[in-house]
């Protein structure tokens, strides 16, 4: 009987799973920037389908645990240093934006160095008035779960909109 040493094989695996979910093509067949490809099938943020702020804040529970793309303009930025070395083992910026689209406002939330937006660009960066098109995770936290009406928004790709 033969026997396989699967660490072996590991190295292998891991360099054909990047391949194939991770693909580099230095001729892409459209104007989308590397930059703006995200998920695991690198697919452009433009391919998500557009969800209104206001229909998200009517039914977060449709969007719970689902990363949806969200656009409107930047209309406030708060960041602060959190010193709490027990959310991530390091002190790190949180920025809070107010974004507003045709149809509402909601609170975005990037954890910086903490959290897991993959973009180059990060929310601190940005400026008031600014458009952007962003890829959103929603969670319903436990305590507001009865409330009903609250919901948390965290970054997961940012860019800037493209006319």
């Amino acid at each position: 009987m033969m026997t396989v040493d699967f660490r072996a094989c590991l190295p292998i695996l891991i360099t054909i799973t990047t391949w194939v979910f991770f693909p580099h093509s230095e001729a892409a067949s459209d104007d989308v920037h590397q930059s703006s490809r995200v998920g695991a099938l690198r697919l452009p943020l433009v391919a998500s389908e557009r969800i209104p702020i206001a229909t998200v804040l009517a039914h977060p529970d449709r969007y719970e645990m689902r990363e949806i793309r969200l656009t409107g303009t930047v209309m406030t930025i708060e960041t602060e240093t959190l010193t709490n070395r027990l959310i991530c083992g390091r002190a790190h910026e949180r920025t809070a934006l107010t974004v507003e689209d045709d149809s509402g406002q909601i609170e975005i939330i990037d954890q910086g160095a903490c959290g897991r937006n993959v973009s180059s660009l990060k929310a601190s960066m940005l400026k008031v008035g600014q458009q952007i098109d962003l890829l959103v995770l929603i969670v319903i936290p436990a305590s507001s779960a009865s409330a009903g009406s609250s919901l948390e928004a965290t970054i997961r790709f940012l860019d800037l909109a493209r006319n």
